[in-house]
Order: C-alpha cells, then structure tokens, then sequence
C-alpha cells in the first residue's frame, strides 16, 4: 500500500462525506462501471487489477488518519492512496521524487525538449506489439539523437538525454510519441562541445529521415526473428508497412533550446506515474451518467496563444476503455536516461566533465521537508478557523464501505444466464 497521504483539501472528509469534490470523479466512474466494463469488454488480469485498484483509491477502504482541529473541532479525513504506478488519481508524490531524481542528472547547460511521434498508420500494429513497438521507439530515438551529434557538422560529441514515452494526447486518443530532454552541448575528449547551431542540435529534415530509417531498420529485425506479430493485422508483413509508411517524411518536434529546464522536468514529470488523464480533467456526472473531458486543442491553436480548452462526452464505458488502453506492458520502463544522464556513463565521464557545467543535485525541497518534520510544522491549516494545532487519529481500513456500491452497481447477468433463470 502506498503510505503517502493525500494533501488535496478537495479529497478531505467534509461533514461527513469522505469523497466529496472533484478528485473522486475518476473513482466515481471507476466504482460504478468498472464491472460492467469488465463484462463487456474482458480486459486483461492487469487492467482489472488497474480498475480495482482505481475504485479504491483515497476511499475508507485502505483507512487513513483523521485530523480534528482543537480550535474548532473540524474534523476532515486523509485517505491512503492504492499506490498503483498508473492510477490517475495519485501519485503525486512519486511524481515530485522522480522530478527530483531528473534535475539531479541536469547539467548547467541548455536543454532541448524533443518529441519523437510514430507515424499513426502503425497504430494498430503497436495494439498488438506493444513491448516491441514502444521498445523500439524508444530506443530509436535515442540512437537518432546519438547518431545526428556525434556529427562534427551538428555537434560532435555525446549529450545527455531522458525520454519518457506517452501513448496518449490531450484528448486521451492513442498517440504515441516519445519526449526528450536533450542536453544542447555533448562531451568528447575530455572537452565539451557546444553545437555549431544556435537553435538546433540537427537540421530538422535529418532528423524525421534518420529516425524513419532508423525504426524501419529496427522493425524489420524484429519481423525477421519473429518477434512481431502480424496475424491480427489481416496478414499484413513488414514490406506492407515499408510501402506505408517508409517513403513518408515522419514527424519530429524540436524546440530551441531552454536556460530553464525545471519547466521541461514538470511537464515530464506530470504523466511519469499516472496514465492518459489527469483527474482535474475529466468529470464524472452520477445523474446523468455521462463523462466530460478537457483538453487542448492543438488543431485550432493559433500561432503565439495557447491552444483553446474545449470540452466532449463520452459514455461511461468509452471513457474507461479509451484510460485502460494506455496501460503499458508488464514491468516497462517508460523513462530512461541515455548518454551522459545515464548512471554508468556519467559516473565514467564525470571526472571530465568541466566544474562550471556540472549541477549540484536539487536537494532543497528535500532539506524543507525535513525541517518541517524536525519543527512539528503542520501540512495545512484549519480552512474554518485558521488553527495550526491538530490532532490525529488513525483511521483503519473499512472493506466494507465499498460493497454496498458495488452491490448497486452489479453489472447485469449476461443473456444465457437471464434464458436459464427464466425458464426456471
């Protein structure tokens, strides 16, 4: 079980009511469809385990501790979380350690944020391959990287790069694309080097043909030994994908160089531990029994404003299948560090690396906590009567709490049961 604490005061106990606010429309969706979309759409072990997980979360069932203000008597509730590495309802705080853990790696030096996208006419073969297909995205991307600095006309010489993958856009759709965080200066000889470009590691045409020819190269490896599977693809192979895809220019996103990486590091770290939807996003309406999206849209977006916020409904069971098909395969690791952010590199490297570029690791926020632990200060203030002086009590698991919804929200006996109870 996941120990943290969950310090939203939307997600806190209010008058009795242990998940009122807007945190819980994902568990809401989750608690009242989940079996009935189990049902019907027969999901794999994990993704059931992913939904159970979900309806749980933050909720009486996995306890938590109750804080009694001694000013007033307010009482509010803080609920464990289930701790799952893809709910998108926690995991706010493994999001701010591997923040943490990525801005130790950094350098003093510009970064370039990268992203990598598959072409979407490979979609369905990716459905069906996800291990191999988002593999050897990943490890494409890097070799692109590598491959356009070692260069002496781009750089010449060996940067530092993370990568995270998504599989989803604003919108939840399936697109797959892989974000780089990409150092604008690499190391060779002992030296760092900076690019011959102001703006840019590569000329962006280098860039979408390398890594076209560089993934088809690699897909073809992987269909020669066997390791695709092509049979739910209609007897598809890889020269019908070569034809496809192989003469068309891919799409690679570059954008200048930054001085501030710690924004690029939050917008990485925003997805790290969750999957397709943040919770603030996505509203779950109980009466009307209709889902409601937010999200970017990048299509209208005009040049020098932020794209629009527009909004779309879904049905309850469209909303879950479009979260659960982001779910990644079995111990995946969707973020790695490459070149000089790797451990084993960097830690070979390091002793050549000039002092005036070298980052002292983000260890403030970390000193704070401690502090604040040290001193006894509180997480929050009373919101009635402004108070600083709680006090806590635990609050043990209650398995009972959830079986009444889920009795409410039994999913219906399928059409054979219904003719064999009927005839009876």
């Amino acid at each position: 079980m996941h120990a943290s604490l969950s310090k939203n005061k939307s997600s806190n106990c209010q008058n009795g009511d242990p998940l009122s606010g807007r945190d819980q429309s994902i568990g809401d969706l989750f608690r009242k469809y989940g079996e009935s979309y189990i049902k019907t759409y027969k999901p794999d072990y994990r993704k059931i385990k992913l939904i159970r997980s979900i309806r749980v979360c933050r909720t009486p069932v996995l306890g938590g501790k109750k804080i009694t203000c001694k000013g007033c008597g307010k009482e509010s509730y803080i609920y464990f979380s289930c701790g799952n590495s893809q709910c998108p309802i926690c995991q706010g705080l493994k999001r701010m350690q591997w923040s943490d853990r990525l801005r130790s790696k950094l350098l003093k030096v510009p970064y370039v944020h990268t992203v990598f996208t598959l072409p979407h006419k490979l979609n369905n073969l990716a459905r069906n391959n996800k291990r191999e297909i988002y593999g050897l995205l990943m490890r494409t991307s890097w070799r692109t990287v590598k491959h356009l600095t070692s260069l002496e006309e781009n750089l010449g010489g060996l940067p530092g790069m993370t990568s995270v993958i998504h599989t989803f856009g604003s919108d939840m759709k399936y697109h797959i694309h892989v974000h780089c965080l990409i150092s604008f200066g690499g190391l060779k000889g002992g030296k760092w080097k900076w690019p011959k470009h102001k703006k840019r590691l590569a000329n962006y045409r280098d860039y979408c043909e390398v890594y076209r020819d560089f993934f088809m190269e690699g897909l073809k490896k992987l269909s020669d030994k066997g390791a695709i599977n092509y049979a739910e693809n209609k007897g598809q192979n890889y020269a019908y994908f070569e034809k496809l895809v192989g003469g068309k220019r891919w799409v690679v996103h570059s954008e200048p160089p930054t001085a501030k990486p710690e924004v690029l590091t939050e917008y990485l770290s925003r997805y790290i531990c969750k999957i397709a939807i943040s919770k603030h996003r996505l509203h779950f309406d109980k009466v009307l029994n209709l889902v409601t999206l937010e999200f970017k849209d990048y299509k209208n977006q005009k040049k020098g404003q932020s794209a629009p916020i527009v909004t779309k409904s879904l049905s309850p069971l469209v909303a879950i299948d479009q979260i659960l098909q982001h779910v990644l395969p079995l111990s995946f690791q969707k973020s790695r560090n490459t070149g000089l952010h790797h451990g084993s590199t960097i830690k070979r490297l390091r002793k050549q690396i000039p002092k005036k570029i070298k980052e002292n690791g983000y260890t403030v926020r970390k000193i704070f906590e401690l502090i604040s632990i040290m001193l006894g200060y509180p997480i929050e203030v009373c919101p009635a009567c402004g108070g600083i002086d709680f006090e806590t009590d635990i609050v043990m698991p209650d398995r009972k709490w959830i079986k009444p919804i889920l009795m409410c929200n039994k999913a219906p006996p399928n059409y054979k049961m219904r003719v064999k109870m009927s005839s009876n």
